[in-house]
């Protein structure tokens, strides 16, 4: 019994710590990710080469999300993490080195690589607490990672009008992130041991014992993905992808959107960034409390996914800043709930093995919709302002589609089966 409640107080700390990290993480992708296409744009790019330039991190993440995250299964996730962190940080910081085109497709390319911190962390959580309290283990590890979206804009919407410009936003940025990996390096080495220690202890209970993860190898990565059941998984990843695509390719060109269609400066940007991070912020920490009102996560996610079209339509027809106000917050609440939702769903579906490698095939999904959906609202915006809102509207209806053909309900699904 004591030695259960010292393994519960360990993994709450570690917990906290992942918590803290996923904060940094956000507050430093915020300082500057609003302000890299208006930077991108004063250097002479048009809007479908700004597309070009988001679809590069997405493309890269595309190859390289199974490796990092079939990877941090064969070693421990602290190193992997920090190592990911500490690359992040040279990366975001290169971008304002010299104001180049060609800089920032170079250093998108080294995020695109290494930009995995998220996915990393929620696979450490999967690791560490019990299925039934993952979702809600999620829900704070996205709120707290939402309050640097709350903070993190509005420093660089603030920087990026200063006399530094772009540069002072790239670098205090790449801090960020170096006191990111420093955080995750000094304070939970033991933690990534005793958790490898305890995957390898239930792999021997269960017959499957896993061979020495820290000989990680191509062949080894490569044949682990042959265990999951692709048959009962690809409906999902689909889903997940059309959902995600839909809501990124209405964020992609949203400042320029902004700029173009209400006239917004750099801190009006910054300042509805930071409403929409205060908005999931609040909301995920009773975000536990909804989802377990529902019997299923499936039927939440099917049920907000709906929201989300109407929700996109609304924004869409927004005149004014204040009618846009009113309805990103509906937008920001079902963006948290379908993170937490499609998250468990996929979880659960490998009964918590291997969740490293899930995570990152999960990663490699959003990367695919990350790599396409820039570049398809550059290319839609050349013909109407609203057009990544037409596109967004269009994926998410074909995503409710799917789930009303395959439903992503584990009882609906057997039921069918038979």
């Amino acid at each position: 019994m004591e030695e259960h409640i010292r393994k519960v107080k360990y993994n709450s700390r570690l917990c906290i710590i992942i918590y803290i990290s996923g904060l940094l993480d956000f507050l430093g992708v915020s300082i500057i990710v609003p302000n890299i296409l208006p930077y991108a744009r004063n250097l002479g790019s048009s809007p479908t080469l700004l597309g070009v330039l988001g679809s590069v991190y997405g493309c890269i993440q595309l190859l390289s999300s199974p490796i990092v995250g079939k990877w941090s299964d064969l070693v421990t996730k602290q190193y992997s993490l920090s190592l990911c962190l500490l690359l992040c940080s040279f990366g975001y910081a290169s971008l304002g080195i010299v104001a180049s085109l060609i800089v920032l497709f170079c250093g998108r390319f080294i995020l695109g690589c290494f930009k995995h911190s998220q996915t990393i962390s929620k696979a450490f959580l999967a690791d560490i607490v019990s299925k039934e309290s993952l979702p809600a283990e999620l829900g704070k590890f996205n709120s707290f990672s939402s309050i640097g979206f709350i903070i993190g804009p509005i420093i660089g919407g603030h920087l990026a009008d200063s006399s530094g410009g772009f540069m002072l936003v790239a670098l205090v940025a790449g801090v960020v992130f170096l006191i990111n990996a420093a955080l995750i390096w000094w304070t939970i080495p033991a933690g990534s041991q005793l958790i490898n220690k305890q995957r390898q202890e239930d792999s021997i209970e269960n017959n499957k014992l896993y061979s020495d993860e820290s000989d990680f190898t191509f062949t080894k990565l490569l044949t682990s993905f042959k265990e999951f059941d692709w048959a009962d998984l690809w409906d999902l990843f689909l889903i997940k992808f059309l959902a995600g695509f839909s809501v990124l390719v209405f964020r992609s060109n949203f400042s320029l959107v902004l700029k173009d269609k209400y006239d917004a400066n750099q801190k009006i940007i910054g300042y509805l960034t930071s409403y929409s991070g205060a908005v999931a912020t609040l909301f995920g920490f009773f975000m536990y409390n909804v989802i377990k009102r529902y019997s299923s996560t499936a039927q939440l996610f099917y049920h907000v996914t709906i929201l989300q079209v109407f929700t996109i339509l609304c924004l869409m027809l927004c005149s004014t800043i204040t009618q846009l106000v009113i309805f990103l917050a509906p937008l920001s609440v079902i963006t948290c709930i379908s993170r937490v939702t499609s998250t468990t769903i996929t979880l659960s579906r490998i009964m918590n093995r291997n969740t490293g490698s899930i995570m990152g095939l999960n990663q490699t999904v959003l990367a695919m919709a990350r790599m396409l959906a820039p570049f398809a609202a550059g290319v839609a915006q050349e013909f109407s302002v609203d057009g990544a809102a037409y596109l967004s509207i269009f994926t998410a209806s074909a995503s409710v589609l799917m789930m009303w053909w395959r439903p992503q309900c584990p009882e609906i699904r057997r039921m069918k089966s038979q």
